[in-house]
């Protein structure tokens, strides 16, 4: 111990009476058999040490408080001298009044201006501390989706477990995703107003005759969105009743599920099935496969937009929010997301139709349940009461109009594949009208015209159809097909 540092350090940690025994034990002016003051003494119980030892902390702060009035004493004192010598000629005490309070203003001015420049170089260094850890870091990513960028503890064995990549900071995120820092930044921070759209909008028509919304990622997000879909979501276990957007599963699988020709059929649609999936949600998926609040709130960013409308703002066209993020329908990774958060859903469904002999398959947001047997003992209204408590306690909402009773009598059909015969097929007025365009391209083809690119692209498409569908049934018509669209090669 040689150093003045050293010794200011240890005053500091023990206390200038604490230290001073110190040194007199170790110089033998207090005999190091005995306690000092400040330790606990012979035949001095632990209650009675403890009493004593708050007793001098309140004397030590008695004794600062003391010596720091002592202090401000010894200044007044010192002014008082100095105000003394400066008028003892005079016995003027309006002016010495004046002088006294001119004396005082200046340094109340002086204290206050100091006390502001302290406050301002405080304030500018924890601007400037703010301004690098926002330029080092995503710090805000929108008002009401922030809540969780505070939660950095990442389950890492729980990843590994699925496979999936630790991604533990905002950078190794940006690393995974191939993306430039600065556009993960921007990608993943929500405005309420933008000039730019990264989503293209359109509308298709349903066959019920109205719109579905699609919101198609651009470059980009699109890319950044696959790989989140490649390598953590397709990682995910999902349900077997699921048979939408997933491998070697189709809506030809999900009709196979079920026996031909049942005794009853039922067929569900989901209400705004993609709108209905949420940021949280998607946040809390995220989550539940051990990333941190952190990077699930990034990723969840990353798969969520808003519904826009534009507006032309002084001559400038903007996109104005008008609703929540949820899940884009035309995102590659939207689908896959919905089949793992159905993944509960479609366990609870499977409890209760096993229970009822009645077999389920789920094609994206159409639901179907087939029973082979005597139907006059299966309570039906019961049944959909049951399966509607299941589908609003996970967050979802049947569409009663689009909901179909269809019995022997009736056409059977499971995601457009009849399975009213023996064996699946698809709708008889289907067939004819394929029927019809070959026919239609075969005579235009023999007075000389030429088949339309649009007109070969259908009938191609249709004959791969009836092939994956039931290439036996349909031979005939696939044959005709084929053989056509080789006199046009």
């Amino acid at each position: 111990m040689d150093t003045k540092a050293e010794y200011r350090n240890l005053v500091s940690n023990m206390g200038k009476k604490e230290f001073t025994f110190l040194k007199m034990q170790e110089y033998g002016f207090w005999p190091s058999h005995l306690p000092t003051p400040y330790e606990r003494q012979q035949n001095e119980s632990a209650q009675d040490y403890e009493n004593r030892k708050k007793l001098l902390e309140e004397f030590q702060t008695l004794s600062e408080k003391i010596s720091n009035t002592c202090r401000e004493k010894a200044e007044i004192e010192k002014k008082l001298s100095h105000l003394k010598k400066q008028f003892q000629d005079t016995w003027d005490y309006e002016k010495i009044r004046s002088v006294v309070a001119q004396e005082i203003m200046k340094e109340s001015i002086a204290r206050r201006a100091e006390k502001k420049a302290e406050r301002e170089r405080q304030k500018q260094l924890k601007s400037e501390a703010w301004n690098k850890r926002k330029a080092e870091t995503i710090l805000f990513i929108g008002k009401g989706y922030s809540n969780l960028l505070g939660k950095k503890e990442t389950n890492v064995q729980k990843l590994q477990e699925n496979n999936m990549p630790v991604i533990e900071t905002d950078r190794e995120l940006a690393d995974f995703l191939q993306l430039e820092y600065k556009t993960l930044r921007y990608l993943t921070y929500h405005r309420d107003v933008v000039t730019f759209d990264n989503y293209y909008r359109f509308e298709i028509p349903k066959k019920s005759g109205e719109m579905r919304q699609i919101a198609a990622p651009k470059a980009h997000l699109k890319a950044a969105q696959r790989q989140i879909l490649d390598q953590i979501l397709e990682k995910a276990e999902i349900s077997d009743l699921s048979h939408g957007f997933t491998k070697s599963r189709s809506v030809i699988t999900s009709a196979k599920e079920h026996n031909t020709s049942p005794d009853l059929l039922i067929n569900i649609d989901l209400e705004n099935f993609f709108p209905t999936i949420t940021f949280e949600r998607v946040r809390g998926l995220y989550q539940s496969f051990g990333y941190s609040g952190y990077i699930a709130s990034l990723l969840a960013m990353l798969c969520t937009y808003c519904e826009r409308m534009p507006l032309e703002l002084k001559g400038e066209i903007k996109y104005i929010k008008t609703s929540h993020r949820i899940l884009p329908q035309g995102s590659p990774a939207s689908p896959m997301i919905t089949n793992i958060i159905c993944r509960t859903m479609d366990k609870r469904i499977y409890g209760l139709c096993q229970k009822l002999g009645i077999t389920y398959t789920r094609y994206a947001d159409d639901m179907s349940f087939s029973y082979t047997g005597d139907t006059n003992s299966l309570a039906i209204g019961s049944f959909l009461n049951s399966l509607q408590k299941i589908i609003e306690a996970e967050g979802f909402h049947m569409k009663n109009e689009k909901t179909h009773i269809l019995r022997k009598n009736n056409r059977q059909y499971i995601t457009g594949i009849v399975i009213n015969n023996e064996e699946i097929g698809v709708p008889k007025k289907w067939v004819k009208i394929l029927k019809a365009s070959i026919h239609n391209a075969q005579k235009l083809k023999a007075s000389g015209g030429s088949v339309s690119p649009q007109t070969i692209s259908e009938i191609t498409g249709k004959i791969a159809w009836l092939k994956s569908v039931n290439s036996e049934r349909y031979e005939n018509i696939i044959c005709q097909g084929t053989e056509f669209l080789k006199t046009l090669s």
